[in-house]
């Protein structure tokens, strides 16, 4: 086993070392591509189940049974 253990990043002070990694003007846009599908697709869970669904959630149903 090596003996080398990469030290921990110090932040705030090591932060401008994720930007050598990761590159805004490279991943920005993807990234941002990728939330909006995520959002999408939770979206598109919600409206298509009835129980979660606000436009069709029928609230007198609910004060019926209790």
């Amino acid at each position: 086993m090596s003996e080398y253990r990469a030290s921990k990043p110090s932040n705030p002070k090591d932060d401008w070392k994720l930007w050598l990694v990761v590159n805004p003007g490279t991943w920005l846009m993807p990234i941002l591509m990728a939330v909006l599908v995520v959002a999408l697709a939770v979206h598109a869970f919600v409206y298509a189940n009835d129980s979660y669904n606000p436009l069709t959630f029928d609230a007198s149903a609910v004060e019926a049974s209790e």
